[in-house]
């Protein structure tokens, strides 16, 4: 079938050239030029669209360089805007840290400063409560009237005084008053020697247990609370010293612990954690034994242990 429509083209073909042949000359031509003229035309008018579309075409890319220029152009102005902004907060920036460093060299200096004012603080009431001791364990109401007599009575009773202490006052530690079966308050007395108030403490770390009414009371020195805390801190300590055979230990002011061990060596402490692995290493303790005084120190930096 292919075979045979070829063969049918080619027929064809033959037969439009005879056509051609057969044709006048003049019309030959003239269709030579009517062809041209319409190619021409088409050409001619391709031409022009083409143009037409180069034209909407350069005019397009101009229009979107332009929008891309103007674009750009507002892209810069922000940038050199946050630039500007930029350069403002580093210097900003670089001025608020020097002001920290001044801050903090600043609280360096006010807080070595605090704490040594704590310090002395610390120290002028510790030494305005020199003449001062702690009475624990008496009863409420006792001494209601004048708490001073009373109070000089009772450790000229107590101790076995062959005198009668002069106090300059007494008075209950400032707590609400406990309820009935609530230990009491303390009683704090001042005296108005220092030497007496010496010589009563020393009576009262080797009198053992002082009583009054049947009931034992204890006297201590009267340290401020920041001492206090710092003295209870080794109670854990001086519990384990209790249970170690010959060893001497005290608790000198304002908190330091000095231990004398069987052969004489002699260890201070102001670090309760070190103390402890000292004598738990070093030492020989009992967990069970008699409860033992301390028997070195100056009576006035002991409490009662």
């Amino acid at each position: 079938i292919v075979k045979g429509k070829d063969k049918t083209n080619n027929h064809n073909n033959e037969n439009h050239s005879h056509i051609l042949l057969l044709l006048h000359p003049s019309t030959y031509a003239y269709m030579l030029t009517k062809i041209d003229s319409s190619v021409m035309a088409a050409a001619g008018e391709l031409h022009k669209k083409i143009d037409n579309l180069a034209s909407d075409l350069r005019t397009e890319i101009l229009n979107v360089r332009a929008e891309f220029a103007k674009a750009i152009e507002e892209i810069q102005k922000e940038s050199a805007t946050f630039s500007t902004r930029i350069d403002d907060l580093e210097e900003e920036a670089n001025g608020q840290a020097n002001r920290v460093v001044a801050l903090e060299a600043k609280v360096d200096t006010l807080s070595t400063q605090v704490a040594r004012l704590a310090d002395k603080t610390d120290d002028l009431e510790s030494r305005q409560r020199r003449d001062n001791c702690r009475l624990i364990g008496v009863e409420e109401g006792f001494g209601n009237i004048r708490l001073e007599r009373a109070v000089a009575e009772l450790l000229k009773e107590a101790l076995a005084l062959d005198y009668t202490p002069t106090l300059d006052r007494a008075h209950r530690s400032l707590q609400p008053r406990p309820k009935d079966g609530d230990a009491p308050r303390p009683i704090i007395v001042k005296f108005h020697y220092f030497q007496e108030k010496v010589d009563v403490l020393r009576k009262a770390m080797g009198a053992g247990p002082i009583t009054h009414n049947g009931k034992r009371f204890y006297i201590y020195p009267d340290y401020s609370a920041a001492v206090r805390k710092r003295r209870a801190a080794f109670t854990e300590v001086r519990g384990l010293l209790r249970r170690c055979t010959g060893v001497k230990y005290g608790l000198l002011y304002p908190a330091t612990l000095k231990i004398t061990a069987p052969a004489g060596e002699q260890m201070s402490f102001e670090d309760p954690i070190k103390a402890k692995h000292y004598v738990e290493t070093n030492l020989r303790c009992t967990l069970t034994g008699k409860r033992r005084h301390a028997t070195v120190g100056c009576i006035l930096c002991l409490d009662n242990v």
